[in-house]
């Protein structure tokens, strides 16, 4: 989906456009949620005809509804499920298993880091429902990481985009600059975090259960 079909889309059918791409991303296809999320921030500062509250409201409630649903499959289709779809994105058994062993010790964290890591936000709802994370406490967690993420993504892109719009040509290219490095620093923090933290394996995997 290209940028240009994106904000057609926006302009046609506004935060409907946003609740669908974050809920399916959250579901676990592959649809560009963040960055309908973003384009849409930057289309309500350029335009009155949107409210960024609602793209805020839109992009948190398809995650919490697209995640869900994810859960609940999860929950269903449990360990085949899992390697089925490890199969699938050509990751081993193992590879798997650690990931899940994360989920079942550290879900929450995982569920609010992963809404923030690109590929990982795909699959959070699908690995906490197959965890056996409860229910009540994924519901909880994955609702905040879905406010913070919409917000913050959708606020930061919204301000930049009323600063842009005032700003003077080499300011605009200034700000530009600026935003691009601090999205790119952001990201590769968090993959590295959260890819050390797999690599090393959990560091209860010597404990007894009773531990």
């Amino acid at each position: 989906m290209s940028g240009h079909e994106i904000h057609h889309l926006i302009h046609v059918y506004g935060c409907a456009v946003v609740f669908t791409a974050a809920a399916l991303q959250a579901l676990g296809a592959p649809v560009p949620g963040t960055t309908v999320l973003v384009a849409a921030a930057v289309f309500a500062a350029a335009s009155h005809g949107l409210p960024i509250a609602g793209v805020i409201a839109s992009g948190a409630a398809g995650v919490v509804l697209g995640s869900s649903i994810g859960f609940a499959i999860g929950r269903r289709g449990g360990v085949p499920l899992l390697m089925w779809v490890g199969r699938r994105l050509r990751q081993s058994p193992a590879r798997v298993t650690r990931l899940r062993t994360e989920f079942a010790h550290h879900g929450a964290a995982w569920v609010l880091m992963g809404r923030f890591i690109t590929g990982v936000r795909n699959v959070t709802g699908l690995l906490a429902g197959a965890s056996g994370m409860p229910a009540a406490r994924f519901l909880l967690v994955s609702s905040i990481a879905a406010v913070a993420w919409a917000s913050l993504n959708a606020l930061e892109y919204y301000w930049f985009g009323r600063a842009l719009a005032g700003a003077s040509t080499w300011v605009a290219v200034l700000l530009v600059g600026v935003g691009l490095a601090w999205m790119a620093l952001s990201l590769n923090v968090l993959r590295r975090r959260a890819t050390r933290r797999l690599q090393s394996g959990p560091e209860w995997e010597s404990e007894s259960p009773a531990a």
